[in-house]
């Protein structure tokens, strides 16, 4: 016999959708400390290292001739600008376009 406890949530009687699930282990937890990864002190040391890489390559264009294809693509930093507000069009996007798909919450049940 194994040592593992069994992990499965029993069904209950009186709801014909509920379906025995197993349950996972909260991954983020080793020897009572959190993984390295959710740690707030290695979330903000992650933060600062891309800050300064991202401050690296749009300081890299003092030294490095870009070829502009364009008028727009030849301003200092524009790769950078472009590309954060490109983002920040995706998710205006995305949040728009979940006003629109939004279903109520008895979506289904009303089926």
């Amino acid at each position: 016999m194994s040592n593992k406890k069994d992990t499965r949530v029993s069904a209950q009687a009186d709801d014909p959708y509920y379906v025995d699930v197993p349950r996972v282990a909260v991954p983020d937890l080793e020897n009572g400390q959190p993984h390295w990864l959710v740690r707030p002190s290695t979330i903000r040391l992650l933060w600062w290292i891309f800050g300064v890489i991202l401050a690296l390559t749009v300081i890299a264009q003092i030294f490095i001739h870009l070829h502009d294809y364009f008028t727009l693509d030849g301003f200092f930093g524009f790769y950078a600008i472009f590309g954060f507000v490109s983002c920040l069009a995706m998710v205006v996007f995305a949040k728009l376009l979940g006003v629109f798909l939004k279903r109520p919450d008895t979506y289904y049940d009303d089926l």
